[in-house]
């Protein structure tokens, strides 16, 4: 028969610093709130600070500890009592059954960073083996900051995530059977926790090669959790044995998340290992940038011209062999129905022609696909820096982090966005005084269907990324304008 627990009040105690509000229940001994005092969540009637815990159903607590183990149940929501607090730390303690059981909290007051110290004291017959559990609970909130709620670990070295939306639904060939279930790390975990695109909870334990980690569905695409466990400890009658972890709950930034050293800063998503140099050059040189007009608007489209100042040389080869290549179309042409029979003497008159006439075949190509690294890094530095969130424009741009929308239309839902429109109508333009090889009515047929295309992909994007294409559309215009006159 399992004993009764014991049962206490709930408690609730408040911390507050510059940096966060927060509110933990002796109910679960875990956490109810962590409130991030400088950023607000505008879609948040009320208090709109943003608001890091999601609890998807009443009574649970994030941080909470099952103590399965101890063969009394799931001990999540058990009552605990306050045993000791101060300024910035607080201890719970509870009775279970013969086993002492102790979760202390210690908060640095200048960081968005904690402890979370679990003990357990056998005063039982028999053995026990806990294995220290606490979880994170992932719920689905209408807020622009929870679009892309993930849970994340890192297991040896590399990250694995999950996002919120897909956990627990049914796999593709699962015909409606049964859900997919969670992923596993049985040791080796790092860290574990969830992130937001800005935003991330993490969990460092103290031995990580003893730590497993596990993303659980609880309601498909809804609600899920991040559970992080140490291996079952053996602890014989009358003794003891304690566990840390070291949290982070706050904004993405490098110079919060380096000091860990744990790699909690690799959760910020500049790209790939490759492209990481070139991300953080353009973060820092959007900055600068800022630093000189405090308008981050602003400062992406004087990024855009100095990105479009660098790369000119390249730009301007790319226009000039596509030129010339137009130029000799007629040419080339007349070589292709003279030696159609000959390929090998055809393809010679025509490096011939090249060379007398100066042009690169492929002059065109090289400086375009130069360009993607500098496009890809941008769109990184862009996508990825968290003071682009909220920050305003001008007018009715008021976040460059998210779409803009100048009004929806009535009966419909459809939001009117001005600058993917005025993207499209310039690359129209564009392509137009661009000189091409191509068939004419695949010209036409290009002419149409690529900026439709690029106006329905960007039409999702933050406005920061429209802002800065639509720019560089505009200064490819200005440019290739001066090139044909020349």
């Amino acid at each position: 028969m399992t004993p009764r627990l014991p049962e206490a009040p709930e408690e609730r105690i408040r911390f507050e610093t510059d940096l966060w509000k927060a509110e933990l229940s002796s109910k679960g001994a875990g956490l109810l709130s962590w409130q991030l005092t400088e950023y607000v969540d505008k879609s948040v009637v009320g208090d709109p600070l943003v608001e890091l815990t999601t609890l998807d159903e009443p009574g649970r607590v994030a941080l909470e500890t099952p103590l399965a183990s101890l063969g009394l149940g799931d001990l999540s929501r058990a009552g605990w009592k306050v045993e000791d607090r101060s300024a910035y730390s607080v201890a719970f303690v509870q009775d279970f059954g013969g086993a002492l059981v102790r979760k202390s909290y210690t908060f640095e007051p200048g960081g968005y960073d904690f402890r979370l110290r679990i003990s357990v004291e056998n005063g039982t017959q028999r053995t026990l083996s806990p294995t220290f559990e606490i979880r994170w609970p992932a719920s689905r909130r209408e807020s622009p900051d929870f679009k892309e709620q993930t849970l994340i670990a890192q297991h040896q070295g590399e990250l694995e995530r999950g996002r919120l939306d897909s956990l627990g639904k049914e796999g593709l060939f699962s015909m409606g059977s049964t859900p997919m279930e969670g992923t596993t790390f049985p040791r080796d975990v790092e860290w574990a926790g969830v992130e937001l695109r800005y935003f991330l909870a993490a969990f460092v334990p103290e031995v990580p090669r003893e730590t497993g980690a596990q993303f659980r569905p609880i309601e498909p695409a809804t609600a899920g959790d991040v559970a992080i466990a140490y291996r079952p400890t053996e602890v014989p009658p009358g003794q003891s044995a304690t566990r840390e972890y070291r949290g982070y709950i706050g904004p993405k930034r490098v110079e919060r998340l380096e000091p860990f050293g744990v790699g909690l800063e690799s959760s910020i998503n500049v790209g790939w290992a490759w492209m990481q140099p070139l991300t953080r050059f353009f973060s820092w040189l959007l900055q600068l940038c800022y630093a000189v007009v405090p308008n981050y608007g602003v400062a992406i489209i004087l990024l855009t011209i100095l990105v479009r100042l660098v790369t000119a040389p390249l730009t301007q080869k790319q226009m000039r062999s596509m030129k010339g290549m137009s130029a000799l179309q007629p040419k080339i042409k007349e070589l292709q129905a003279k030696y159609a029979d000959d390929r090998q003497r055809q393809s010679s008159e025509m490096m011939k022609l090249y060379k007398e006439t100066g042009v690169n075949p492929l002059g065109g190509c090289l400086p375009l696909l130069l360009q993607f690294p500098v496009f890809i890094g941008l769109y990184y530095a862009l996508q990825s820096s968290i003071d682009l969130r909220q920050a305003p424009f001008v007018g009715w741009i008021q976040d460059l982090s998210i779409p803009e929308e100048i009004f929806s239309i009535p009966g419909f839902d459809i939001p009117v966005r001005v600058l993917p429109l005025i993207m499209g109508a310039s690359m129209i333009l564009q392509q137009r005084m661009t000189p091409s090889t191509m068939d004419p009515a695949q010209a036409r047929m290009m002419m149409t269907v690529m900026p439709v295309m690029f106006t329905v992909l960007f039409y999702q994007f933050p406005s920061g990324l429209v802002l800065y294409w639509m720019v560089s559309n505009l200064l490819a215009i200005s440019h290739q304008l001066w090139v044909n006159r020349k």
